[in-house]
């Protein structure tokens, strides 16, 4: 019988994304990419995060979601920074 999913499971070191969310734990990530639209999560940049972090949760190195989560916000932070906007305008309005 295979083990369960590790959620619980810190990451090296947190990971802050400007006024969007401090993800410290497996779960973190894990929340932030079920946050993500379906048409972006399809992009082969976020099939390798959630990929990579399966394998994490399945007992792999949690540094490899680390690098490859901070490589990949690197490039989308504009779309994190805008996409978080839009949610507090709603949320205000």
């Amino acid at each position: 019988m295979p083990n369960r999913p590790a959620w619980s499971r810190p990451l090296p070191r947190p990971i802050t994304i400007p006024r969007v969310m401090t993800l410290k734990t497996l779960a973190d990530v894990r929340k932030l990419i079920s946050h993500i639209p379906k048409e972006r999560r399809a992009l082969p940049s976020w099939q390798h995060v959630e990929t990579t972090l399966e394998a994490c949760a399945a007992g792999g190195n949690t540094l490899n979601i680390s690098v490859a989560l901070i490589e990949l916000i690197k490039i989308e932070l504009p779309a994190f920074a805008a996409f978080h906007q839009r949610r507090v305008q709603m949320t205000c309005a």
